[in-house]
C-alpha cells in the first residue's frame, strides 16, 4: 500500500514533536527532578502502563505507582503528572490557591462553565451564589423527601424479599434520582414508579462508563481525534436523549420567566420563601450572570445530577453490600435503628439522623474502602512549594496533579495491616483523631471540597435506616472477591448482588 511510505516520515514527525515539547519543558522537567520516577521508556514514559488498559486494570497501574515515596512523577508521553499518595501532600495541594483549578479532561463530562469545571474566579462566584441551596436550614427541609422516597423503594423491594441473589443498584439509583429531582429541582417524575426511571439510570450510565474510557484513553484527549470515534457518536446520542429531561425541568420550574422577570416581580416572588432549593438559587445567579445560554443551564443541572445523583447512590449500594457480607455489622445497625427511631412506619426524622452513629461510621467506613471518586485531580496555575519534611519538593506551574484517594484510603500506613479490611471502628472518635484528617477523602477537602457533603450523608442514612428496618440483606459475595474498576467513578464490576429476607 502507498501509505507504508509515510510511515518513515510520521514517525520522524512524531520524534521531533515530542522532541521539541520535552526541550520546551526542560525547566519543569528540571524541578520535578526530586520527586520519585520510575524508570520511563524513551518518548512514551510511562504511557505503556495504560496502553489497552481497562476499567479493572487502570488500579492495578496506580497501584504500582503508590508503591514509590509520593509525591511520585508519572510520564504520559512528554507530559508529565504529578500523582500524590500522601495526605500531608494532599493538604497543601488541595488547599493551595495555586491549585484551586481542574484538571483539563474534567472537560470531557460536557458541563462546562460549572462548579465542577469552573476556572477559580467563576467557580467562587458559583459556589457563593449556590451553597445556601444545601444549608442547614434547607437541608432539614429535604428529611421527609428522603423519608417519602425510600419509603416508596423499601414497598417496590417487597416483590425481591425471599427471591434469589439480584443486582439492586438500579433500584437504588432510581430511589436518589426521585430524591434529588424534588429537592433540587422541584419536580416529582416518579423515576422509581415510571418505566423512564430505567432508561435514565442506564442512560446517565452508559454515558459516564463513555467518559470514563475517554479518561484512559490518551489518544482520545485531542477533541479532533475524538470527534471521529463511534464513542463520540454514541456520547452524543446519549447527552441529547438526557437533555430531554433536563428541558423538561426546565420548563415545569418555569426557569427563562423566571430569569427574564423585572426586578420587582422576581423580587416578589424571591421573597415569597425562606430558604430556596438548587434551582431557585441558580435562577438567582444566573439573572446576574453573562452564562444564561440554554447550554449554560443544561450543564448546570447536569452536573446536579451526575454530581449528587450518581455518587451517593453508588456509595450507599456499596455500603449496603459490606453490610450484608457482615451480617454482625448489619445486625448492630439495625439495632440502632430501632432504638433511635423505633417503629417500621416511622419516619427519621433530623435528630434521628444526627443520633445514628454506628450507621455513620458504617457509611464511612464503605466510602474509605470504596470511594466513588477514586482518584482527583487539580492543575498548577502557579509553582506550588510543599512544606515541612517535603520542603524539597515544588511542583511547578501548568502541571496537572492526580490525588490518588482510593490507595491513600488503603495505605496499611495510614490504616494498619488490616486496610483492606472492613472494620466500622476505624471511625471511632479516638481513632480518628489519630489520623491525619485529609488521609479520608470520600468528598474531597479544602476550598473546592463537595459542596453536598451534608447532603449526601443524610439521604443514604435515611434510606439506610428504611432498608433496615424492613429487610436483612445477603450475600454470596466476600470482600476479597471484590473487583474495582475506575472510571469518572469507581465501579464494583461484580455488581452489587443480594438477596432480601423480610424482618
Amino acid at each position: 500500500m502507498w501509505w507504508y511510505l509515510l510511515v518513515p516520515y510520521i514517525c520522524a514527525g512524531v520524534i521531533i514533536v515530542v522532541s521539541y515539547v520535552h526541550w520546551t519543558r526542560r525547566k519543569m522537567y528540571k524541578t520535578l527532578a526530586t520527586m520519585s520516577c520510575p524508570k520511563t521508556l524513551p518518548l512514551i514514559g510511562h504511557a505503556h502502563k495504560f496502553f489497552n488498559a481497562t476499567a479493572e486494570s487502570i488500579a492495578d497501574g496506580l497501584k504500582f505507582f503508590a508503591e514509590f515515596p509520593s509525591p511520585v512523577v508519572i510520564h504520559l508521553g512528554p507530559s508529565p503528572q504529578v500523582a500524590i499518595f500522601d495526605p500531608e501532600q494532599a493538604r497543601i495541594v488541595l488547599n493551595s490557591q495555586n491549585c484551586l483549578d481542574k484538571a483539563f479532561f474534567y472537560s470531557f463530562l460536557r458541563v462546562p462553565g460549572t462548579l465542577i469545571s469552573s476556572p477559580g474566579p467563576l467557580w467562587r462566584s458559583q459556589r457563593k451564589a449556590l451553597n445556601s441551596s444545601l444549608g442547614p436550614a434547607i437541608l432539614g427541609s429535604f428529611i421527609p423527601i428522603f423519608n417519602n422516597k425510600s419509603a416508596i423503594l423499601v414497598d417496590l423491594l417487597e416483590k425481591y424479599a425471599g427471591e434469589p441473589e439480584r443486582d439492586f443498584s438500579v433500584d437504588i439509583a432510581k430511589c436518589f434520582l426521585d430524591q434529588i429531582y424534588e429537592t433540587a429541582f422541584g419536580c416529582n417524575f416518579s423515576m422509581q414508579t415510571s418505566p423512564e426511571g430505567d432508561k435514565t439510570v442506564d442512560m446517565m450510565g452508559d454515558y459516564m462508563h463513555i467518559v470514563s474510557k475517554r479518561f484512559f484513553t490518551i489518544w482520545q484527549y485531542p477533541e479532533v481525534l475524538y470527534r471521529m470515534t463511534d464513542a463520540y457518536k454514541t456520547e452524543q446520542a446519549l447527552l441529547k436523549a438526557h437533555h430531554e429531561i433536563t428541558e423538561n425541568i426546565v420548563r415545569q420550574v418555569k426557569f427563562h420567566e423566571q430569569i427574564n422577570m423585572t426586578d420587582e416581580k422576581f423580587a416578589a416572588l424571591d421573597g415569597s420563601s425562606k430558604t430556596h432549593n438548587f434551582i431557585e438559587c441558580l435562577v438567582k445567579y444566573m439573572r446576574t450572570s453573562v452564562h444564561t445560554s440554554q447550554a449554560d443551564i443544561f450543564s448546570h443541572i447536569d452536573m446536579t445530577l451526575f454530581a449528587g445523583n450518581d455518587t451517593t447512590a453508588k456509595s450507599l449500594s456499596y455500603v449496603l453490600l459490606l453490610m450484608a457480607m457482615h451480617p454482625e455489622v448489619q445486625e448492630r445497625c439495625y439495632q440502632e435503628v430501632m432504638e433511635v427511631c423505633p417503629g417500621e412506619e416511622r419516619f427519621i426524622s433530623a435528630e434521628d439522623t444526627a443520633n445514628l452513629t454506628y450507621l455513620d461510621m458504617v457509611c464511612k467506613e464503605g466510602m474509605r474502602l470504596f470511594p466513588v471518586v477514586p482518584i482527583m485531580a487539580r492543575v498548577t496555575n502557579n509553582d506550588v512549594k510543599l512544606d515541612g519534611k517535603y520542603e524539597h519538593h515544588t511542583i511547578p506551574a501548568n502541571c496537572n496533579i492526580i490525588l490518588g484517594v482510593y490507595q491513600m484510603h488503603r495505605d496499611p500506613s495510614i490504616w494498619g495491616p488490616n486496610a483492606d479490611q472492613f472494620n466500622p471502628d476505624n471511625f471511632l472518635p479516638e481513632n480518628a483523631a489519630k489520623r491525619h484528617p485529609y488521609a479520608y477523602l470520600p468528598f474531597s477537602a479544602g476550598p473546592r471540597n463537595c459542596m453536598g457533603l451534608r447532603y449526601a450523608r443524610i439521604a443514604m442514612k435515611v434510606t439506610a435506616a428504611h432498608i433496615l428496618k424492613k429487610y436483612r440483606l445477603r450475600t454470596s459475595l466476600t470482600l476479597e472477591e471484590l473487583r474495582v474498576s475506575y472510571g469518572v467513578m469507581l465501579n464494583i464490576a461484580n455488581g452489587v448482588l443480594m438477596s432480601l429476607e423480610k424482618r
